[in-house]
């Protein structure tokens, strides 16, 4: 996506861990845009760090487990929506949300 505007549902880079996480873009200020993530965090950042807020089948990406809130490696079989439903290495399945997932972009 070339542009964004506030409102827009993205996937954020967080520098503490490296990985992308769902946020809301709240206030754009030229090249700077302030972004809240999901779980409460606010910070300022630049397009550089967003993606859109999309998953495809087949994407491998972590999801937080709703059995015990840790994340996983996951592999995308489905997507309805803001629904998605994915498969952990042990072949179980489950129905989550776009903002349960995470993932890490490997730059090598």
């Amino acid at each position: 996506m070339e542009y964004w505007t506030e409102g827009n549902r993205v996937f954020t880079f967080w520098d503490e861990d490296e990985y992308f996480y769902p946020a809301t873009i709240v206030t754009i200020n030229g090249d700077d845009i302030f972004v809240r993530f999901d779980t409460g965090e606010e910070e300022w950042t630049n397009a550089d760090y967003l993606e859109e807020f999309i998953v495809e089948v087949d994407d491998e990406v972590e999801c937080k487990s709703a059995q015990d809130n840790l994340y996983y490696d996951v592999l995308v079989l489905e997507v309805d929506g803001d629904r998605v439903e994915v498969e952990y290495e042990d072949e179980t399945t489950e129905w989550s949300s776009l903002s349960r997932l995470r993932f890490f972009v490997d730059e090598d």
